[in-house]
């Protein structure tokens, strides 16, 4: 299976890189970060009818794709417009395919910001970065997609443990914590959404 991500900026990239490997074995990802939500919804319906038309040329029945955002506080609405963009390009989606049936479109949040995911496994961020200590997170609570900015919520708990002083590194935190993210242990709803999404899309659930 061939699958194309397209994604609101590098920093997810950089994380998709680590991850996809292990939640996706065996399968060809291409990832394409944009320049920012807006630059990714602007292209997309361009971008859509174009992947239905590879889709249906032979050799290309193994093409699929999926599309992250992050949330940002609209996230219904973020969402539901992503859906209707796929549909009207002919393109079936995870959200819209009937239970265990195969789909062409994984349309996922990262809420409200990637760094929910990292937030959402407290041993991963730990190992990432040594120093800190379990107090340091007592602001992130029992659900990191409840945080109404995770990537201040992260920066504030790296500079407790003296890393960052100066200012956020999103694509360096992706880079340095994804390696040991763990999807069994992870408190991200929209991490946990994401990974059985994929899980779908490889026909194993």
């Amino acid at each position: 299976m061939e699958i194309d991500f397209l994604l609101e900026e590098e920093s997810a990239a950089a994380a998709l890189r680590v991850l996809l490997p292990r939640l996706l074995p065996g399968c060809v990802c291409r990832l394409k970060p944009f320049e920012g939500c807006h630059d990714l919804l602007g292209q997309l319906p361009r971008l859509l009818p174009a992947y239905r038309r590879r889709m249906a040329q032979a050799g290309q029945e193994n093409l699929r794709l999926v599309v992250l955002l992050d949330a940002d506080t609209i996230g219904p609405r973020r969402l539901a417009q992503l859906e209707q963009q796929a549909a009207a390009a002919g393109l079936l989606t995870y959200a819209a395919a009937p239970a265990g049936a195969p789909f062409q479109v994984l349309n996922c949040l990262t809420v409200e910001e990637l760094e929910a995911w990292f937030l959402g496994d407290e041993a991963a961020v730990c190992a990432a970065y040594p120093a800190l200590k379990a107090a340091y997170f007592g602001r992130v609570g029992a659900n990191p997609d409840a945080l109404p900015k995770p990537s201040e919520t992260l920066w504030h708990v790296l500079k407790q443990g003296r890393y960052y002083p100066s200012g956020k590194a999103k694509t360096e935190w992706a880079t340095t914590i994804a390696p040991h993210l763990d999807p069994a242990r992870n408190a991200s709803p929209s991490f946990q959404y994401f990974c059985l999404g994929l899980a779908a899309l490889r026909g194993v659930v």
